[in-house]
């Protein structure tokens, strides 16, 4: 018997502890403090009438128009010319421009040709071995045909310079080159008027 009553009384202080957890998480025992008020200090607040507005307007408006002038620019200081640009643009005809266009296009095939001749006598000379115990300024001639892709398919000697070791060393020279990669990527035009079939002048300095 005094086990169950000490038993009893445990479970009662138990549920009296969990009981008033429970009341404390759901807020049972929050109490509000007191309200406060929004403003701090009280704020003086002067009322003005209807008549008194408009009077502050009407003093206001003086003011403006005694700081600020207005000029006003009369209708005959203004230029009422009418502005053209035509007279600025010169007037150019259709074939004027087609033959502009034309003109600038043949400069740069020109320039373009230029360039890859120069690459090509380049490549041969660096390619040259100079023959042992040679004389200096022979020139000789050669005639190289060359394939779209810049690959040398045929070489002949159209001139000689009168010195044979002179003329082998230059068709050697070309046969090391082989093959001029840059002219795989030129217009067809251009190759087949310019370097299908050239003329190199060799006098390697």
């Amino acid at each position: 018997m005094r086990i169950n009553k000490i038993y009893l009384e445990a479970s009662f202080v138990s549920f009296v502890i969990h009981a008033s957890i429970i009341l404390y998480l759901l807020g049972f025992f929050y109490f509000e403090s007191q309200e406060r008020s929004l403003l701090s200090k009280p704020i003086e607040v002067s009322l003005i009438f209807q008549d008194n507005v408009k009077e502050i307007k009407k003093n206001n408006s003086i003011l403006e128009t005694k700081n600020f002038k207005i000029n006003e620019i009369p209708d005959s200081a203004i230029d009422k010319k009418s502005i053209s640009f035509d007279s600025l643009i010169p007037s150019i005809s259709l074939n004027d421009l087609i033959a502009e266009d034309k003109s600038i296009s043949t400069d740069y095939e020109e320039n373009q040709i230029d360039i890859l001749s120069s690459y090509i006598i380049e490549n041969i000379q660096s390619a040259w071995r100079k023959p042992i115990n040679i004389q200096d300024g022979l020139v000789c001639d050669l005639r190289l045909s060359i394939n779209k892709n810049g690959r040398i398919i045929d070489i002949n000697l159209i001139k000689s310079s009168g010195n044979l070791r002179f003329d082998n060393s230059a068709l050697k020279a070309v046969q090391r080159v082989e093959t001029f990669s840059f002219l795989q990527d030129i217009p067809m035009s251009i190759y087949n008027s310019n370097f299908r079939s050239i003329v190199i002048t060799f006098n390697p300095s």
